[in-house]
């Protein structure tokens, strides 16, 4: 992990900011709401950086048991939609600009 997504979990960490918890195959993992995502993270995700993102967005007892649960790409893809709707957030939806 990064220098900079170390410290940006560790801000996580000393804000006392709350986990919403997923369930992914019988395995409940605690994830920072995805609101909450930085850039960064979301950088890393888009990068296939798995192991970076994990370290930023879950709670530190739980992104190795994740990374070692090592998901398809459909089970993974769940696991996000599982996240945006715990999160209150609907995965895809922008609320950019419109023409």
């Amino acid at each position: 992990m990064s220098e900079a997504l170390e410290a940006q979990q560790a801000e996580v960490e000393a804000e006392g900011r709350q986990y919403v918890q997923v369930e992914l195959d019988g395995t409940t993992y605690r994830v920072v709401p995805q609101r909450e995502w930085r850039l960064s993270y979301l950088r890393a995700l888009n990068e296939g950086d798995f192991e970076a993102w994990a370290e930023a967005v879950m709670h530190p007892d739980d992104h190795e048991r994740f990374l070692d649960a090592d998901p398809t790409l459909g089970e993974f893809q769940e696991f996000a939609r599982r996240v945006a709707r715990a999160s209150g957030d609907g995965l895809g939806k922008s609320s950019g600009r419109r023409r």
